[in-house]
């Protein structure tokens, strides 16, 4: 199973390249694995994507296993109108209970299983009758292995099965071989009486051939007659045997590649099913699951990048195998694994450092346009190197990156400044939802969105719909204190906007929030210094410490 790398639900380029990077990394000591997002490509990150001449990762929005990740794949099947033998034949070659039958284009019709089976023979056992219902000659021929004397494979054949065992005085007194399937013997009198009587279809057992007027006769009135090489019990159980296999099927309980597996589990358990049948999206079959499958490991193997917190992650997390998390924010303690795996978190101003540092670690090189990547990575996160979150293997990394890849630095920057000035969100929708992240301390929810900008007039313009919008945050997301920061980060200052419990952010930052609005001067570091301050004061509240 492929290691989705992955960043937060609103990936910046530090968040986006930081996926790329690790997965690369991670490809070069051996592991399988591809990047992702988790929520839409910005502006930003595009053009820097573009500029390095790099692919979007792919977009997930959920890592809860699907019924695709766990389904048994090259599954054996069996196409309607086979004989039934064949079914069987499959079953026990194949070592399964069950298996899907399926017309021409792999649509499924139903599920075949030991079970099945056993019900319609047992059945008939019991009514101690068996009676074939267009079944095609071309069937018994094979399975029984016959020798057609006259007839047409194609022709379906239909009536009661017959031994021709008893004298012909006997069959005339007791039986009708009209409509009916004879089995018999090379007797020529019970022969001729079968083809009077216009039997569908007459069998001729031990490899013995039929006398010639016997088959001159059947010819003449169209009688279907083979030669079976077996003797006349095994004949018979090899015809109830070339019966359509959809006589014996089941109906199937089918789902979509995209169900999650907890629904496939709960659709077994209710209908107490052993198996059901997975399709792809034009409904053709995909997969099977048993329950042997659920007993596996089926979790999807996701590795963290620019986050490790299960509120900013991508839905479905925590139903993940977690096995990587390289980050540069605070530990939340919510993401819990069951095995040792890469964990590193450092206090510097992009995870792109950390990587940088990794691979120099490991004395690995990426390609180019991942480096370069990298490089626009570590100057936006860090505002162009002038965030408070800045650190020396911030500047030491983007001047090493830019020495070894022939580019200018200053250039770098400008690219950078230009790409976040035109990449700012217009929409207040937008802004509101920009780099959202919520936060739980100890029961205490708080989401903060951050807009970075040389243009905060513009958005203070839009004060009350902003602040219309955070309220609707606040509710959506079950949170007591929704905020807002418009950040100027040439001149060094941050506007907040905030709703709620707006007297934790006058604790925590002394300022007064006057019309849900304050300015929060030498600020611009949501990570390093904004949210500690809250954290801080939410705790002195009470809310000590995050619930495991």
């Amino acid at each position: 199973m492929k290691v989705i790398v992955i960043g937060h639900r609103n990936p910046d380029v530090d968040s986006v390249v930081s996926a790329i990077a690790l997965s690369e990394f991670l490809g070069r000591i051996g592991y399988s694995s591809f990047p992702a997002m988790a929520g839409e490509l910005s502006y930003e990150s595009a053009q820097v994507l573009n500029e390095c001449g790099l692919q979007p990762p792919a977009l997930i929005d959920d890592v809860r296993p699907k019924a695709a990740d766990i389904a048994s794949k090259n599954v054996k099947y069996i196409i309607n109108g086979m004989p039934v033998k064949d079914a069987g034949d499959t079953i026990i070659n194949s070592n399964v209970r069950s298996v899907p039958v399926v017309d021409e284009t792999l649509r499924v019709l139903g599920i075949f299983s030991v079970e099945s089976f056993s019900r319609v023979y047992l059945r008939d056992f019991i009514n101690m009758r068996v009676k074939l219902v267009n079944v095609p000659l071309k069937n018994i021929v094979r399975v029984v292995n016959c020798e057609v004397v006259s007839g047409e494979l194609d022709r379906l054949i239909s009536g009661h099965v017959y031994v021709g065992a008893m004298s012909l005085k006997t069959i005339r007194e007791r039986f009708s071989f009209k409509d009916s399937v004879v089995i018999v013997g090379d007797r020529e009198d019970v022969l001729l009486n079968a083809v009077e009587s216009k039997a569908s279809l007459i069998i001729v057992t031990g490899g013995l051939r039929p006398p010639e007027n016997v088959v001159v006769v059947a010819k003449d009135l169209g009688i279907p007659v083979v030669i079976s090489p077996y003797d006349t019990y095994t004949t018979a159980k090899l015809v109830d045997l070339s019966r359509p296999v959809e006589l014996f099927m089941d109906p199937a309980e089918v789902v979509s590649e995209s169900v999650p597996v907890h629904e496939v589990i709960k659709l077994m358990t209710t209908k107490l099913v052993r198996s059901v049948v997975v399709v792809d999206s034009y409904g053709k079959l995909s997969g099977m699951i048993t329950k042997s499958d659920l007993i596996k490991d089926f979790r999807r193997k996701v590795a963290l990048v620019d986050h490790n917190e299960v509120s900013q992650a991508v839905d479905g997390v925590d139903e993940a195998n977690i096995v990587a998390v390289v980050d540069h924010h605070r530990i939340s303690g919510d993401i819990r694994t069951k095995e040792a795996i890469l964990f590193r978190i450092e206090p510097v101003g992009s995870t792109s450092t950390i990587l940088w540092k990794i691979l120099r670690e490991y004395n690995i090189s990426l390609s180019r346009a991942v480096l370069k990547a990298m490089l626009y990575a570590v100057l936006s996160d860090t505002l162009l190197l002038k965030s408070p979150t800045t650190t020396e293997d911030d500047i030491k990394c983007a001047n090493i990156i830019s020495a070894e890849l022939g580019v200018k630095l200053g250039d770098a920057l400008e690219f950078i400044r230009n790409t976040m000035s035109l990449g700012e969100p217009k929409k207040p929708e937008d802004i509101v939802m920009h780099d959202l992240k919520v936060y739980d301390e100890g029961g205490y929810r708080l989401a903060i969105s951050q807009i970075l900008t040389v243009n905060p007039d513009y958005y203070l313009g839009l004060r009350d719909e902003l602040l219309r919008l955070l309220t609707n945050i606040a509710s959506n997301e079950g949170v007591k204190l929704s905020i807002l920061l418009i950040t100027d980060y040439l001149d060094n200052v941050s506007h907040i906007l905030a709703v709620g419990d707006v007297a934790t952010v006058e604790e925590a930052f002394k300022v007064k929030v006057i019309n849900n609005y304050a300015v929060l001067e030498g600020m611009t570091s949501r990570k390093l210094q904004i949210l500690p301050k809250l954290l801080r004061t939410i705790s002195a509240k009470g809310y000590s410490a995050l619930k495991y």
